[in-house]
C-alpha cells in the first residue's frame, strides 16, 4: 500500500468484512488530497462464506467540500466483468454501465444537498464530512444508492442520526467516537444499520442491523497522513 507519509495522503486503511460473524473478505482503501479536492480508491474482495464472492476496484473523485462528483467501479464476479462510470455535472448525474456486450445508461437530478452511497464505508465519511451531527442530531437527505447487480443508481431518502458519544477501543488504543444509525425513510429505523466513527468521520466498526453484537465491517488497519 502507498506510504501514508507521502505528500497528499489523508488516510489509508483496511476493513475486515464479516457475514454472520464469519470473516469473508476485506477492503483496502486510501484517501488523498488533490489540488481541487480529494481522491479515494479502494479494492474490496469477498470470499466464501459470503454468498457473492467477487472483487470490486473503485475510484471516487470529490470536491474540497467532500461532494462526490465521479465514481468508477470495476466489478468482477467469476468470469463476468462489469464496468460502471458515474459522473456529476451541472446538477445532473449520468451513469454508463458496461457488462459483456451490454451497455446501459442512466441520468437524473443530483441537487447540491443530495449524497451518494456506494458499497464502501468511505461513503459514510463523505456524508459526515458535509454535516455536523451532534448527539441527538438528525439529518435527512436524498441519496443516490449505487450497488449490484448493475452498479446503477436507485434514488432514495436517507436519514443519519447520532445516537451515542463515547470511547471506542481500536487496535491502536481507545479513541473518541460517535455512533450513528442509518435508515431509509419511510422504512422504519429498525430496518437500518448502525456504526461507530471517529471524530473525523472514518468508520471504525459497523453492524448487521442495529445489534452491536453482530459486526459487519471492522477497521483493522488505519494510518493517517502527515
Amino acid at each position: 500500500m502507498t506510504d501514508p507519509g507521502a505528500a497528499g495522503m489523508v488516510a489509508a486503511g483496511r476493513y475486515l468484512i464479516l457475514q454472520a460473524g464469519r470473516e469473508c473478505g476485506e477492503e483496502r482503501w486510501e484517501v488523498r488530497r488533490t489540488a481541487n479536492g480529494f481522491v479515494a480508491t479502494g479494492a474490496q474482495e469477498l470470499i466464501p462464506p459470503h454468498p457473492t464472492p467477487s472483487r470490486q476496484e473503485w475510484r471516487a473523485t470529490l470536491t474540497a467540500q467532500w461532494r462526490l462528483t465521479d465514481l468508477e467501479i470495476l466489478w468482477t464476479v467469476g468470469a463476468h466483468v462489469l464496468r460502471a462510470t458515474h459522473r456529476a455535472q451541472g446538477g445532473r448525474w449520468h451513469a454508463r454501465i458496461e457488462r459483456g456486450g451490454d451497455v446501459r445508461e442512466q441520468e437524473g437530478d443530483f441537487p447540491e444537498f443530495a449524497e451518494v452511497e456506494y458499497g464502501t464505508h468511505l461513503s459514510s465519511l463523505f456524508i459526515l464530512a458535509r454535516r455536523d451531527l451532534q448527539p441527538g442530531g438528525v439529518h435527512e437527505f436524498p441519496v443516490l444508492r449505487i450497488g449490484p447487480p448493475w452498479m446503477a443508481v436507485t434514488p432514495e431518502r436517507m436519514l443519519y442520526r447520532c445516537v451515542e458519544v463515547g470511547t471506542f477501543a481500536t487496535a491502536a488504543g481507545p479513541v473518541r467516537a460517535r455512533r450513528y444509525v442509518v435508515s431509509l425513510p419511510p422504512r422504519p429505523e429498525a430496518e437500518g444499520y448502525t456504526f461507530w466513527a471517529d471524530e473525523d468521520g472514518f468508520v471504525l466498526e459497523s453492524y448487521e442491523g442495529l445489534d452491536t453484537q453482530r459486526s459487519w465491517m471492522r477497521l483493522v488497519e488505519y494510518r493517517r497522513g502527515g
